[in-house]
Formats: C-alpha cells, sequence, structure tokens
C-alpha cells in the first residue's frame, strides 16, 4: 500500500508540473475537463440526490421494523424490568420528596382504560417541614 501510495503521488506531482509548466498539456486539459463542468456537477448531484433518497428509505424501513418489535415483543420485557427497578429502589433519605408515578397505561397497548391498574406513590414530608410543625 506504501509503494501504490508512492506511485500516485509521484504521478500527481508529475501531472502537477506538467499542467504547470506545459502550455500545449494546459489547453488539451482545460479542453477536455473544463469544458464538460456543467456535466459532471449534474453527474455528481444526481447521485448525492439518489444516494440520499436512497439512505432515507432504509431509514424509514429501520423505523418501522424497529416500532413494530417494539410493540410486539418488548413491552412486557420492558414493563418486567421498570417494576422491578422500582421495587429494588430503597428509601434513601426522609427529608428527599419522591415523586415517581407508575402509570402502566403508558407501557402497555391500547385496551380497555378500565382493566389496567395504576400505581402511584405518595411523596412524603420534608425533614424540614416536619421539624417546624412541631416547633
Amino acid at each position: 500500500m506504501l509503494v501504490e501510495a508512492g506511485i500516485i503521488g509521484f504521478l500527481s506531482y508529475w501531472v502537477l508540473s506538467e499542467y504547470t509548466y506545459n502550455v500545449y498539456f494546459r489547453l488539451y486539459a482545460d479542453q477536455i475537463f473544463l469544458s464538460h463542468v456543467t456535466t459532471y456537477t449534474a453527474i455528481l448531484g444526481l447521485g448525492i440526490g439518489l444516494t440520499g433518497s436512497a439512505v432515507a428509505a432504509m431509514f424509514y424501513k429501520n423505523l418501522q421494523n424497529a416500532k413494530t418489535r417494539l410493540e410486539t415483543i418488548a413491552v412486557p420485557k420492558i414493563r418486567g424490568a421498570v417494576e422491578k427497578v422500582l421495587s429494588n429502589i430503597p428509601a434513601t433519605d426522609s427529608h428527599v420528596a419522591s415523586n415517581i408515578t407508575t402509570d402502566q397505561t403508558a407501557l402497555m397497548p391500547e385496551t380497555s382504560l378500565e382493566s389496567q391498574q395504576v400505581t402511584t406513590i405518595v411523596p412524603t414530608k420534608n425533614l424540614e417541614e416536619s421539624e417546624k410543625q412541631s416547633n
């Protein structure tokens, strides 16, 4: 790879020096390359546009696939993991008010709301408030 890079570098230097010092080569290169700049620009823009469209379509397909999988497969796993984490949280400080609410309706697919349970953790009083009330 280093030999190839050396050869490419040498040939690039040689073409650049020929373009700089040889008037006939400069006229030839300008006629060949610069006369078709609009064509090259159009081809490059078309390539970028098609590539962007293909990438957007691929992202949309992946998004739909992930949405379907999350709705069908992951809901019970997520619900179980959230309940397990919430049950393992210890009550550390009595002056910190906990305002964690677990709403299982947000985790479950749409079904009848009457059969779903809602668990709410009531915030505790701050230690400072209870001291003020006792004084």
